[in-house]
């Protein structure tokens, strides 16, 4: 075995045991001293037990216990146990660890005698292993190469020897799956399975297993080659001594593959019978099959009116996509040509009446067996209003107070609704409106309105304009009373009514603005207010071919008071900016002389009290008698109050207000 065998005291070397006596259980060997024969006959082992009762001292034995399977992780430590007992013999004590080698021979790696532990030398696993304290192997990184068997041997000297052997089984997961697809376009009318995808997973140890799947569900692939579905698979085992693995997929594809997913799933094995698994990304087949079934319809709207946009979808399930081509029928079995659509779409822009009909559409697939229809027809409907007939049509001119009838009818794919309006307001909701006793006021455009309350959306209509022929009319015959002052601007405003359009004037000069909105006319006058204004007045004056009708203007001045600040009711406007500083101060100043006036009222009756807010003395100083002084004290207030005073001046009276 390539290492000294250490003799045994008193024990002659023996030759190698049959391979009967070598073989034990991975679990527990048990060896005892002397030679055993495979087969005891009963009598000798009945000899046997007497002299083990005879002599208790002479029953010895080795016991040991080994793992049948270590597994560990590659890179990771491993330790391989190998527990034993010997009983009933002292002395020599022998423990060694054997690998198998490429030759199938046994070679010691390690070994412990009398309690001395020691590593072989010159092997593999020299700078690999050693034995911890409980005898057992321990390699420090494990290594694919390390799969193999390791055996454990106590010799206990006339106890006899034991064996156990453990398997060592090391595990690497696989990189990430990677797959490789087809991208070309597959026929669905071929004959042989065609190459799909290739699946490849590296580095794994042991070997593990590639799967393929449609749609998550497992394909039952078989391995040998057929028309159908197989797959093709290697391994390799690369010089780490871990294994690549890679499975190739051949399918006969069909049309219900365009719309499946594909992908390929690893599954190995991890130490305490844990399995996993890595899914690779999913793809899908390009197909060329042929077209089976052609569908034509109508997108939008369902319900077709006069102004609408129409869409008209032709689809076919062949791939690639066939060419559409439309046409709508004339006649019986003639066609008008209306191109081509790549994307089967017809659209009809802003649809008529004549849009109604049959439209087809072909599909241009040359693949396609005979028996397969590849046209169909869609017919469409356009629901539509007749233009209104009115009448009177356009324009009607009716006398100053006549009347009027206003009828209107209307056509279509279904019976409209009537109804006349003016303006915004509904006046009539028949196709029939009578006008009576006209003014100026009814005057305007009338609109006939169709509908069609089940069609939304659909509707026409027509206007007819009424005019109202007579004189003028004023709109506020009246003549109010305005309140100006001198020198202020002042602007006069004349409406009338009236066709043909009336005429307005002024009875003074001037330049009016004047502006006209169907049968009414407006002028507008800018002149300064002058007494000569004042007392004669302005007259407006409306007229046409059938009359005429006028309005005065009667202006007048007024005092300054509060009153004077009133707006006129429809002639002038104000002009002056100076006007309210005028009679801010006016009132200001009445306010004045009213509270001046109390006082001096009350002073008069003797209602108030009045001080000594004076001395004058006339008597003169002493020390000069010749010459007259006049003393005086005086203030502001007493200046005032003296001028109210009863004896009318500053002078005399003891009481002074």
């Amino acid at each position: 075995r390539g290492a000294r065998r250490p003799q045994v005291p008193d024990r002659p070397t023996e030759p190698r045991l049959p391979e009967w006596k070598r073989r034990r259980s991975p679990g527990r060997s048990r060896s005892m001293g002397g030679r055993r024969s495979p087969k005891a006959l009963p009598c000798r082992g009945v000899l046997l037990a007497l002299f083990l009762l005879a002599c208790p001292g002479c029953h010895a034995e080795v016991e040991i216990s080994v793992p049948a399977v270590v597994e560990v992780l590659l890179g990771e430590q491993a330790s391989i146990s190998c527990t034993h007992t010997v009983t009933g013999g002292k002395g020599y004590h022998l423990v060694e660890w054997f690998i198998t080698d490429k030759n199938a021979e046994q070679r010691r790696v390690a070994f412990s005698e009398q309690g001395r532990r020691e590593v072989d030398k010159n092997t593999e696993y020299t700078d690999r292993i050693f034995m911890d304290a409980d005898y057992g192997l321990v390699i420090r990184a494990a290594d694919v190469s390390d799969e193999r068997a390791f055996t454990c041997r106590v010799m206990g000297g006339v106890a006899g020897d034991a064996t156990g052997t453990a398997q060592l089984k090391v595990y690497d997961p696989p990189e990430a799956p990677e797959v490789t697809w087809n991208t070309r376009t597959l026929s669905v009318t071929g004959e042989h399975a065609s190459e799909i995808a290739t699946c490849n997973s590296q580095n794994a140890n042991p070997v593990p297993t590639i799967t393929w799947y449609k749609d998550d569900l497992p394909l039952q692939v078989p391995t040998d080659r057929s028309n159908d579905l197989y797959v093709m698979s290697r391994t390799v085992k690369e010089a780490s001594g871990l294994h690549s693995i890679s499975s190739t997929l051949y399918l006969r594809p069909n049309k219900t593959d365009k719309d499946s997913h594909f992908h390929c799933q690893v599954t190995y094995l991890m130490p305490h019978g844990e399995v996993h698994s890595l899914k690779s990304e999913s793809f899908q087949l390009t197909l060329h099959y042929y077209t089976e079934n052609v569908q034509f319809s109508l997108e939008s709207p369902k319900i077709i009116k006069e102004g609408d946009d129409v869409e008209l979808l032709c689809q076919g399930d062949g791939n690639p996509p066939p060419e559409y081509v439309f046409s709508k029928m004339k006649a019986h079995d003639q066609f008008e040509d209306l191109g081509s659509k790549p994307s089967g779409l017809l659209v009809l822009r802003q649809v008529t009446k004549k849009d109604s009909g049959t439209y087809r559409c072909q599909v241009l697939d040359f693949d396609s067996p005979p028996e397969v229809e590849l046209e169909k027809e869609v017919t469409i409907d356009v629901n539509y209003l007749d233009k209104l007939v009115l009448n009177p049509n356009k324009t009607v001119k009716v006398p100053l107070g006549g009347s009027i009838e206003l009828n209107c009818d209307g056509s279509g794919s279904q019976t409209p609704t009537l109804s006349w309006r003016k303006g915004k307001e509904q006046v009539e909701n028949s196709g029939k409106l009578s006008l009576t006793s006209l003014t100026y006021r009814m005057a305007g455009t009338y609109t006939c309105e169709a509908s069609v309350p089940s069609i939304p959306g659909l509707r026409r209509d027509q206007s007819v304009r009424v005019i109202v022929e007579g004189k003028p009319e004023l709109e506020h015959p009246q003549s109010p009373r305005h309140y100006y002052s001198f020198d202020q601007k002042v602007t006069l405003t004349c409406s009338a009514l009236g066709h043909p359009e009336p005429r307005i004037t002024w009875s003074i000069p001037g330049e009016p603005s004047t502006n006209s909105s169907g049968n009414r006319v407006t002028s507008r006058l800018s002149v300064d207010m002058t007494p000569e204004l004042a007392k004669s007045g302005v007259k407006c004056l409306a007229e046409n071919q059938h009359g005429s009708d006028e309005r005065m203007f009667q202006l007048e001045t007024a005092p300054p008071t509060v009153s004077a600040t009133a707006v006129p009711v429809d002639g002038g406007e104000s002009q002056g900016g100076s006007m309210v500083a005028v009679i801010a101060v006016c009132v200001c100043v009445l306010l004045l002389l009213l509270i001046v006036g109390f006082f001096y009222f009350m002073q008069r009756r003797g209602r108030l009290p009045c001080g000594g807010g004076e001395k004058r003395s006339l008597t003169p100083k002493e020390g000069n008698p010749d010459d007259n002084v006049v003393e005086m004290k005086t203030d502001k207030r007493n200046e005032q109050t003296g001028l109210l005073s009863p004896g009318g001046g500053g002078g005399g009276g003891t009481n002074e207000c």
